[in-house]
């Protein structure tokens, strides 16, 4: 009997360890399986997603090495693709915000063992702008450009902390964002810090966090997570510790579920971070979550 394929698609650079040497063992762990897998390093940013969208009707699976930028690069080529392959994930980030929130298993063996032993299973994603994509946040703000412009090797070496120091850099610099909102067509007007349309229980390197039950990753719903701007130091220390707490007062937070999305912000153009990646700078933007958009492999809780 013919063996189904799979396609790993590894990103070199992520993480602290160098994946090509991984790269045999991943091979070596299909070897006995009815999968035969095929190995292709990415090249540079956006590669993961235009290898997925070419080969997407080659395979019957598509896993990546990476973190949380690499698997939104494949999940987005798969979905330009049109193809309808499950995608799985060997967490290789710094930070795999995604993958933490998801239950998918830090280590490669185990992650390879969840494509091994399960089925895939439907997962949200959303759309920024007419064609762009995200798996799990879309956000501006605080916390949001240390995830891009961190040096990828410091990020290698220090892990998480390189997230913390970034952040705590733009928190000596903070500059108030004026924004229209709108969620579903219920409207919002402030000036706010931090905003993000999200999927997961953690955004922003892992700084904001939110409780399971705030969350749901195949409901056709998304957040909407707003902070205002602090008046006074006072203030500023009352967000922190909102943070620190996870208990999100609506004096300075705005955290409700929607489907569709739109900012404005007048006449500044304001950069976006898309699963830990520079998304671009626009004055105005539409999001939108796509329901049951990808299969996934991920842990289903009973």
């Amino acid at each position: 009997m013919d063996k189904k394929k799979i396609l790993i698609i590894v990103n070199p650079r992520s993480g602290r360890i160098v994946a090509s040497r991984l790269a045999f063992n991943y091979g070596n762990q299909f070897r006995d399986t009815d999968y035969e897998a095929f190995i292709r390093m990415t090249t540079g940013r956006g590669d993961a997603t235009s290898v997925a969208k070419r080969l997407a009707d080659k395979f019957d699976v598509i896993m990546c090495r990476g973190g949380d930028g690499t698997l939104s690069e494949t999940i987005s080529g798969v979905l330009a693709s049109g193809i309808d392959v499950p995608v799985g994930c060997i967490p290789g980030g710094t930070t795999n915000d995604f993958a933490k929130s998801n239950g998918i298993p830090l280590k490669s063996k185990d992650a390879i063992d969840l494509v091994l032993t399960s089925e895939p299973v439907p997962q949200d994603v959303g759309t920024f702008g007419d064609d762009r994509y995200f798996i799990y946040t879309a956000s501006f703000g605080v916390f949001t450009k240390a995830s891009y412009a961190t040096p990828q090797s410091i990020k290698n070496r220090f892990g998480y902390i390189s997230y913390l120091v970034g952040g705590a850099s733009e928190l000596t610099n903070i500059k108030k964002i004026h924004a229209k909102v709108t969620c579903d067509g219920e409207e919002f007007e402030d000036d706010y810090i931090f905003g993000s349309v999200t999927n997961s229980l953690a955004v922003g390197g892992g700084v904001f966090k939110f409780s399971k039950d705030m969350m749901s990753f195949d409901d056709g719903l998304f957040e909407l997570v707003l902070v205002k701007m602090p008046k006074s130091i006072k203030e500023l220390a009352e967000i922190g510790m909102c943070v620190k707490n996870r208990s999100y007062d609506e004096k300075y937070f705005t955290i409700i579920k929607g489907k569709e999305f739109t900012f404005d912000f007048g006449d500044k153009e304001i950069p976006w971070t898309l699963d830990g990646e520079f998304g671009g700078n626009t004055k105005s933007v539409e999001l939108k979550c796509l329901e049951h958009a990808i299969k996934l492999y991920k842990p289903v809780e009973d």
